[in-house]
C-alpha cells in the first residue's frame, strides 16, 4: 500500500480566491507516492495568477471551460496512480486524508471507492491526528438515498473506474452520485468515518440551484434503474428520496408551492416512510409539510448526517 501512487485530480473554474487552499492541502499530505494534478477548466478570473507559484509541483493543465465533469475526466486521462484522489478546488483535506484512506483498506484489493465524512468547520480541521475511524461496507441502496461521500472525500482505484467508465460529461450536476452508484453496483465501497476534508460554503456552487439538481439527478436514477435491473426493488424509495430531498432546495430558495408539489410526490411513491434510518422522525415529511405551508424558516433537525 504504501507504495501505490495516488493521483490528486482538483479541476478549477473560476476559483482564484480558494484553489491555493485546495492545492497545498494537497501538497502538505503525510502520504508521499502522490502526484498534483491541477485542471484549469478556462478561467476568466485570477486561478491561473494563483496557481502559478506552484507550477514546479504541481502538474497544470489548461482547456476551454467544458464543465467540471470534463475537468475531471481531462485530470484522470492525465494521471498515473493506482487511485484518484478527486478535490474540489474551493474545499481544503485533513494533512492525513490520504494516509487514513488508505490504511482503511490495506489489504482490500476489491475496493473501489474510499469515501470520508466532512469536517463540520475549517477550525475542526485542525493539524490534529484523526481519530482510528469506523469503517463502513457502503451498496447501492446507501448512495440512491443519499450521496454519503462528497467528491473531495473520494478515493477511486483507477482500475474500477476504468471499468466503469468516466464521469458523465452530459451532466451539469449530480455526476459524483452517478459515478458513485455505478462503482457500488459492481464494487464493495467503504465510508472511512473520519472528518478527513471540508466543504467550503460560497454563492457560486452548482448545488445552489434545486432545480437543476433534481432534473440531472432524475436523470442519474432513471439511467441508472434502466442499466440495473436487478436494483429495481429499489426505484420507488429512490423517487421518494429524490422528490424528499428537492422539497428541501425548493423551500431554501422561497419556492414553497414547487416545494409542496415535490413533498406530495415523495409521498405518493412512498406514503409510509423513506426507509432511511438516518431520518429520526418518522413524521419528518408532516412535519415538513407544516413548516413550508406556514412559511417557517428552512431548517433539517429531523435528518441525520
Amino acid at each position: 500500500m504504501a507504495g501505490e501512487l495516488v493521483s490528486v485530480v482538483i479541476p478549477a473554474y473560476n476559483q482564484g480566491p480558494f484553489v491555493r487552499d485546495a492545492v497545498l492541502s494537497a501538497l502538505e499530505q503525510t502520504y508521499h507516492p502522490r502526484e498534483v494534478i491541477v485542471v484549469d477548466d478556462g478561467s476568466t478570473d485570477d486561478t491561473a495568477v494563483q496557481l502559478a507559484p506552484y507550477a514546479e509541483r504541481v502538474r497544470i493543465i489548461r482547456q476551454e471551460n467544458s464543465g467540471l465533469s470534463a475537468a475531471r475526466n481531462t485530470g484522470i486521462r492525465h494521471s498515473s496512480g493506482e487511485w484518484i484522489a478527486l478535490l474540489d478546488a474551493d474545499d481544503v483535506w485533513h494533512r492525513q486524508k490520504l494516509e487514513v484512506q488508505l490504511a482503511a483498506v490495506r489489504g482490500r484489493e476489491d475496493v473501489a471507492l474510499v469515501g470520508s465524512s466532512r469536517a463540520s468547520s475549517l477550525t475542526n480541521l485542525a493539524d490534529s491526528p484523526l481519530p482510528s475511524p469506523k469503517i463502513y461496507e457502503l451498496i447501492v441502496r446507501d448512495f440512491v438515498l443519499s450521496s454519503r461521500t462528497g467528491p473531495s472525500g473520494a478515493l477511486i482505484r483507477r482500475r474500477c473506474l476504468d471499468a466503469v467508465g468516466f464521469f458523465d460529461e452530459s451532466l451539469r450536476s449530480v455526476e459524483d452520485r452517478d459515478m458513485w452508484l455505478r462503482l457500488a453496483a459492481r464494487f464493495p465501497c467503504v465510508l472511512v468515518d473520519s472528518p478527513c476534508w471540508w466543504y467550503r460554503i460560497h454563492p457560486m456552487q452548482m448545488n445552489r440551484n434545486g432545480q437543476r439538481m433534481f432534473v440531472n439527478y432524475r436523470r442519474v436514477l432513471s439511467n441508472f434503474f434502466a442499466t440495473h435491473p436487478q436494483h429495481r426493488q429499489l426505484y420507488r424509495q429512490a423517487m421518494a428520496y429524490l422528490y424528499f430531498d428537492a422539497v428541501w432546495s425548493h423551500f431554501e430558495e422561497g419556492k414553497r408551492l414547487a416545494a409542496l408539489y415535490f413533498l406530495v410526490k415523495s409521498l405518493c411513491y412512498r406514503p409510509l416512510g423513506l426507509g432511511d434510518e438516518r431520518i429520526k422522525s418518522h413524521f419528518v415529511r408532516a412535519k415538513l409539510a407544516l413548516r413550508v405551508t406556514l412559511g417557517a424558516t428552512p431548517s433539517d433537525p429531523d435528518v441525520g448526517t
